[in-house]
């Protein structure tokens, strides 16, 4: 979390795409879990719309969030950025590490102290991912600061968009 960008030049070769998509999508499905039980808790959900916002958010963490990889890769591509579509996958999924780290502690937070925690711990924890997408997506595009931060910008909003629209789906 604190320096991204070693990580992802030193450690994603050695990561499987389908292992870094497993961690994108237990923080989502966490993540989902929690927005379910707030939801519960306000009475606006029963457990099975509970249940089904955690399979959307397993389904949203794993494609999802390797949609937007290939997205922020398409959009490398326009740029003039070399890296394989697997890579951008793979980097993309493993920089919701920390959403995985805050997610999880989050439910335990919703389920111990009863406290709604889908906006204070997932939320924040989509946003902790920034830091390592820009790291990832500066990476895609070769070093250039400007585009990197707005194609990370625009990474994060179609993810926090998505989790709002697919929330209220229940």
């Amino acid at each position: 979390m604190m320096n991204p960008g070693s990580v992802i030049q030193q450690q994603l070769a050695d990561v499987a795409w389908p292992s870094a998509m497993v961690v994108s999508g237990l923080a989502f499905t966490l993540f989902f879990l929690q927005t379910g039980l707030d939801l519960s808790r306000a009475g606006k959900a029963t457990a099975g719309t509970v249940f089904g916002l955690l399979v959307i958010g397993a389904i949203y963490g794993t494609i999802g969030i390797a949609l937007v990889g290939v997205i922020a890769w398409a959009a490398s591509k326009s740029l003039g950025g070399s890296k394989p579509m697997d890579w951008s996958i793979r980097a993309i999924s493993l920089s919701y590490s920390p959403t995985l780290v805050y997610a999880a502690s989050g439910l335990l937070f919703n389920l111990f102290l009863g406290w709604n925690t889908a906006v204070a711990f997932g939320v924040t924890g989509v946003l902790w991912a920034l830091g390592p997408i820009n790291a990832a997506v500066k990476e895609m595009v070769n070093g250039k600061t400007g585009p990197s931060i707005v194609l990370s910008t625009i990474c994060g909003v179609l993810v926090l968009f998505a989790w709002a629209a697919l929330g209220n789906m229940g």
